[in-house]
């Protein structure tokens, strides 16, 4: 092969790599896994008191319960959302 054809045959290899990956989204990448996500943390529970400590976690004035009716918005497509 000479030169030239060779730096054409790699430059559209390159080309054609960097457009399939310039189309990939974040949800098709199996490397992506924290989009939207708040960062981790350790499972603690702070109390105000030592007497609220001794009791149930739910009884806390600090415990809020996330129990009950969410909205969320389901579309088909990922793209969609």
């Amino acid at each position: 092969m000479t030169i030239k054809k060779t730096t054409l045959l790699f430059w559209a290899m390159t080309m054609a790599c960097g457009l399939s990956a310039a189309e990939q989204t974040e949800w098709r990448d199996p490397l992506v896994n924290a989009v939207n996500r708040a960062p981790m943390h350790t499972s603690y529970f702070a109390y105000p008191n030592a007497e609220e400590a001794e009791g149930c976690r739910s009884e806390s004035s600090n415990y809020m319960s996330i129990n009950g009716m969410w909205k969320f918005n389901w579309v088909r497509d990922a793209d969609m959302r």
